[in-house]
């Protein structure tokens, strides 16, 4: 259980790196016409993408880490971990929705 949880969290920290280089993992911005584009700062949502995801990565690792040296149950652990992923998420997008559109 342990590995898989570090697994995740190196995955999200790894997707969270590629994003601020390659903005059009992002979910459905590459989708998005050139015109609608040119409205979005991509270089801020990509940054606070790289740093949620980032920092939901390594708060995987650390909370599963810790989890295990104090022996919490398997059940707990997932739930724990899914609710970590889930607020990142909520974080992410509530704070990239902020960023006001180019005019």
């Amino acid at each position: 259980m342990l590995l898989g949880f570090i697994f995740t969290g190196f995955i999200l920290i790894i997707v969270g790196l590629l994003v601020k280089q390659y903005p059009n993992l992002l979910a459905g911005y590459n989708t998005l016409s050139d015109e609608q584009k040119k409205e979005i700062d991509i270089e801020k949502v990509s940054t606070i993408a790289r740093n949620v995801i980032v920092l939901t990565g390594a708060a995987v690792i650390d909370a599963s880490i810790i989890m295990y040296f104090i022996e919490v149950s398997k059940k707990i652990q997932v739930n724990i971990i899914s609710v970590i992923i889930i607020l990142g998420l909520v974080v992410l997008i509530i704070w990239s929705n902020r960023v006001p559109k180019l005019k």
